[in-house]
């Protein structure tokens, strides 16, 4: 698969989210807004009131060369996709850093595989400034489960993949928040351990879209009379590592660096997304 030209940032997920829902950006946020989301919600007029963004980690265009036969499995639910390119160096917590702040890292400050608490602004600050209600749902110790504490929203930790889609459920029937992160990890925890499209990175590959198809149906089913939009936001690509023969990732390259976001809106009462049917919403 030829990947398109680039539309942004990874780091336009933030102004994105916050124009969505009607939220002043955070004061640092310095990406635009992905115009083909947000023009798809004023052709629409959709006030929406609930997110949940679903963060599986590495899932680059990388892996929709080669099985989009799967990762094709979620674009009914969020057709929206969006060639975007990492933050540089494309490591975890440097990506996801951009990604909820707006920002790309001589800004937010990370800039290699560490993991400090982030003191500037973020969209989660700019959330609960807006009496937003925030969960964010991660394995524990993961980069999105340690930079972004310290702030007034509520942290679930999980030992592991599946108890992150098991909380995250019922976190969405719980109904208690307005916007919800979920983290999953499987993939990149295995490419570090074998290579890319071994069999079981791919064996993670479909858990995870299993489990992004469980949490975004809940996410529809649970939000049907309000309007939401649910968004896949990997941080980063892979590739085989000559030196190793392992999984890595790191470099500016386009295995690493370029990747997709999808984004599915959605009015109330309605439990199909607007997007490349934008008639399919009122």
């Amino acid at each position: 698969m030829k990947f398109p030209p680039h539309q942004g940032s990874i780091a336009s997920l933030t102004p994105t989210i916050c124009h969505l829902l009607g939220v002043k950006a955070p004061g640092i946020s310095e990406e635009p807004a992905l115009d083909m989301v947000i023009s798809t919600l004023e052709q629409k007029n959709i006030p929406l009131q609930k997110c949940l963004v679903i963060a599986q980690d590495a899932l680059g265009a990388h892996l929709w060369g080669s099985h989009e036969s799967d990762l094709g499995k979620i674009l009914p639910l969020v057709p929206l996709r969006v060639p975007l390119r990492a933050a540089f160096p494309p490591v975890t917590p440097v990506c996801f850093a951009s990604i909820f702040t707006g920002v790309q890292p001589d800004v937010h400050g990370i800039h290699s595989y560490t993991k400090p608490v982030l003191e500037c602004d973020t969209l989660f600050d700019a959330l609960v400034r807006a009496d937003k209600r925030v969960a964010i749902v991660s394995v524990e110790n993961s980069s999105i489960d340690m930079i972004f504490r310290n702030r007034d929203i509520a942290y679930f930790s999980e030992e592991n993949d599946e108890a992150v889609c098991e909380r995250t459920l019922e976190v969405i029937r719980g109904d208690e928040y307005d916007v919800i992160i979920a983290y999953q990890a499987d993939y990149d925890d295995n490419l570090h351990q074998s290579e890319p499209f071994s069999p079981i990175c791919i064996q993670a590959l479909r858990r995870h879209i299993r489990d992004f198809i469980k949490m975004a149906e809940a996410a529809n089913q649970h939000w049907k009379d309000r309007g939401h939009v649910v968004a896949f936001t990997p941080d980063h690509g892979a590739h085989v590592n000559p030196s190793t023969g392992k999984g890595d990732h790191g470099l500016d390259i386009p295995e690493d660096m370029d990747l997709f976001h999808c984004y599915g809106i959605y009015a109330r009462n309605k439990l199909r997304s607007a997007g490349s049917n934008l008639d399919s919403v009122d």
